[in-house]
């Protein structure tokens, strides 16, 4: 449901126990120095738009997120030339943006290190 409509919608009871559902997930074993190695060469700024890092975690490091460009799923690689450091708002809108696939082809634009998979 869209809330676009949101003139239609009447307030929502919700669910006091909501039942549970299981699923299967498969995970990628990925190389924690890739990681590292992109987030170090961002120097805590977001590759997309260049803003700082929205906050610094508890360790005291600047915090980024990796994306794959080539998903993993999709037979992407865990390399430095598929991945890049995020600020969190870029990141969503890399996945759910109507302006994703720009964003995408700006980033291989703009790092020489990117290749496309």
């Amino acid at each position: 449901m869209s809330y676009k409509s949101k003139e239609s919608l009447s307030e929502p009871s919700g669910i006091k126990e909501p039942e549970k559902t299981y699923s299967q997930v498969t995970n990628f074993r990925r190389d924690p120095k890739v990681k590292a190695w992109v987030l170090k060469e961002a120097s805590g700024k977001c590759e997309c738009c260049n803003s700082d890092a929205p906050f610094t975690t508890a360790e005291g490091e600047p915090y980024l997120e990796v994306h794959h460009l080539r998903r993993l799923a999709d037979g992407g690689s865990d390399t430095i030339t598929n991945a890049v450091a995020l600020c969190p708002n870029c990141h969503r809108e890399i996945h759910y943006g109507i302006n994703k696939s720009s964003l995408v082809d700006s980033l291989y634009k703009k790092l020489s290190r990117l290749v496309h998979e």
